[in-house]
């Protein structure tokens, strides 16, 4: 985080965003998000927010005045990136840990991609920070596969799946993480019981599985052509709050052609104001 004078241009805003920082926060006077920053130090006050996100929307509702590059494709822009992070099905979750902790610092997230090439999901970094402390215990033990499905079950996973994560930290000997695991069980499943009345007749949450791993069909990633154009990429992005969009080939069977994320986007523009 990175505390930008309220008085800076768009253009210098730009440059810090370009330059890592994942946020910026703006002093405020008086309305806006705010946000207390008391407890980093030296900091006191109400600051907003503001991120890679808010300059991509910003550009949007300014994109008439860059019409000459909004509706070129992506990839004649050079932003379909052949270099994200990927990782196969079968491979361990606990081996793709230095990929996640890239994808953070790149606020995008890690492929999950078949053999041959096709995309079967993905371990989005956003979902995986909205897990309790069990998702620890999903990583040490299951398959990327697996851990997709522990993620999109938001933390509630089919017993199939706690079974492996318990059989799994048991044979690496981790009993503090298992005990953990069923407290976390035992609270959900008294959560689960205590509210059943209520829940009658009401769908619950799932995906569809296929072998040992499902999509669920609400949460699907989200995915361009490389001839999409920057404006209809941006508005798909925003409308579905991602900073990154899946590039499918359509002429080489729909594989993983690469990833466009926001910073490359912000880049385009950034070389249009010089």
């Amino acid at each position: 985080m990175h505390v930008t004078d309220p008085s800076c241009s768009v253009l210098e805003a730009l440059d810090e965003i370009l330059s890592g920082a994942q946020v910026l926060a703006v002093p405020l006077r008086s309305g806006g998000r705010k946000k207390q920053l008391g407890g980093v130090a030296g900091v006191t006050g109400d600051f907003c927010w503001l991120t890679q996100e808010d300059l991509v929307r910003y550009f949007l509702n300014s994109i008439s005045l860059f019409y000459h590059v909004a509706a070129r494709s992506v990839s004649s822009l050079g932003l379909v990136r052949p270099d994200f992070l990927s990782v196969r099905p079968d491979e361990a979750a606990l081996s793709a840990v230095p990929l996640i902790r890239r994808a953070i610092a790149a606020e995008n997230a890690v492929a999950v991609v078949s053999a041959d090439g096709h995309l079967v999901g993905e371990i989005s970094t956003a979902h995986l920070a909205a897990c309790d402390e069990t998702a620890a215990a999903a990583i040490a033990t299951l398959s990327a596969a697996d851990l997709m499905a522990y993620i999109d079950y938001f933390g509630s996973p089919p017993e199939h799946i706690l079974r492996a994560i318990k059989t799994g930290l048991k044979a690496k000997g981790l009993d503090a993480m298992l005990e953990l695991m069923e407290d976390e069980t035992m609270t959900s499943f008294s959560l689960s019981s205590s509210s059943s009345d209520d829940d009658t007749g009401r769908p619950h949450l799932r995906r569809p599985s296929s072998g040992s791993f499902g999509r669920r069909s609400t949460e699907e990633p989200v995915v361009c052509s490389p001839a999409s154009s920057l404006v209809a990429v941006m508005v798909q992005a925003l409308a579905h709050r991602v900073s990154y969009l899946w590039v499918l080939d359509e002429e080489d069977d729909c594989r993983l052609a690469g990833i466009v994320t926001f910073a490359d986007i912000l880049r385009v523009f950034r070389e249009q104001l010089q």
